[in-house]
């Protein structure tokens, strides 16, 4: 991905709602049906809606584990979710100069709402050859009241791999500033009664650690992207029960192999299971947080171990991922991360070569933890 370019509103209609809702309401129209999933996401009732039914499955599977059968009356959010491959008009585009590159992605706000548009690939043959799942051009959009959002693609059947395990992070990241809350680059594990966030960049370990609980008494909250409250009592909250591994370290962990989404396509992706479908007992929608850990690589080691950092420290370690993946923020990023080190405790996480022990190391803190803040 690129880095966030401003665009204007210079193409006719973007920047509108009515415009949206008419391309979504022609989209439901054409299908002469439209399908609708709850959740409970970070405390806040969810709806996802969509004409297309496979649309919806795929985008709504990490969230499976915070579906509810009993839905709100008024959900805090409704998403509509359609594309354009059966023929239906698109929504007015934003107008992006000559920029081409794939995965290039372009934020514009006003009074009415916030968007995020990210280019796709050109679909050419030799591409898709080599990668079936080449990305397709992506419009998010939140009204700026916080109560609507749209999620239009040009092709469903392209919503690349990483997109399903992980949907909708911008719209979920915007909506969750307006309730006082915010979306964190990092992985979550620990128990009922507390736990700890992952933080790091790639190949610090943070998947490692966070698929390592699912082999242990720990419960796992979020491997890529959680929710973080800091009101009196921090809290951590689960979005997807998807977790992510590069191709040649899910030999570390061999438990997954048999429940990976995947297995037949790491030669292009990286490894990705759903934890909930396995092991539905041990995905948890989230719990109080009580410290920021770090994990690190540590050669020749062999029993992991945990000790003390420095918010400094711990900064390095949170900073640099959390404001390239969340790059619509801007400094906020940082102001927010600083809070978040200011409210809990840091620690440094050594991964060794016994895998086993590293559930074993975070549930002795999270254990230590839980016995100060009772006392």
């Amino acid at each position: 991905m690129t880095a966030t370019s401003a665009v204007t509103s210079a193409e006719v209609g973007f920047g509108r709602l009515e415009p949206l809702a008419d391309s979504f309401d022609a989209a439901v129209e054409a299908a002469a049906a439209i399908e609708e999933r709850d959740f409970r996401v970070a405390g806040g009732a969810v709806r996802l809606r969509s004409p297309n039914p496979e649309m919806l499955r795929r985008l709504g599977r990490a969230f499976a584990h915070l579906e509810v059968t009993d839905p709100a009356p008024t959900p805090d959010l409704v998403v509509n979710l359609w594309d354009s491959a059966s023929g239906t008009p698109p929504p007015p585009l934003p107008h992006t100069g000559e920029e081409k590159a794939p995965g290039a992605f372009f934020y514009f706000s006003n009074e009415v709402l916030r968007a995020g548009f990210q280019l796709g690939t050109s679909g050419d043959a030799r591409v898709l050859e080599v990668y079936r799942d080449a990305p397709t051009p992506a419009l998010s959009v939140l009204e700026q009241d916080a109560t609507r959002a749209w999620y239009w693609v040009a092709d469903a059947g392209r919503i690349p791999y990483w997109e399903e395990a992980t949907p909708l992070v911008y719209l979920l990241d915007w909506w969750l500033r307006e309730r006082d809350m915010y979306l964190l680059h990092a992985g979550a594990i620990g128990t009922a009664a507390g736990g700890v966030v992952l933080v790091g960049k790639s190949g610090s370990g943070k998947s490692t650690t966070a698929l390592s609980s699912l082999d242990s008494d720990l419960l796992f909250a979020g491997d890529d992207y959680v929710g973080v409250s800091l009101g009196s009592q921090p809290e951590v909250y689960s979005f997807y029960s998807s977790g992510k591994l590069m191709q040649n370290h899910v030999e570390r962990l061999p438990f997954l192999l048999d429940a990976l989404a995947n297995r037949e396509r790491l030669d292009a992706e990286k490894a990705v299971v759903y934890a909930n479908e396995r092991w539905p007992d041990r995905v948890a929608p989230g719990f109080p947080l009580r410290a920021v850990l770090a994990p690190r690589v540590t050669p020749g080691l062999v029993a992991a171990r945990v000790f003390e950092a420095s918010p400094a420290e711990a900064f390095r370690a949170l900073a640099p991922s959390t404001v390239f993946q969340m790059h619509t923020r801007g400094q906020d990023s940082l102001v927010r991360a600083r809070r978040l080190l200011e409210a809990v405790p840091s620690y440094v996480l050594e991964l060794g070569s016994d895998i086993a022990s590293i559930p074993r190391a975070v549930g002795d803190l999270v254990e230590k933890l839980q016995a100060g803040a009772e006392r």
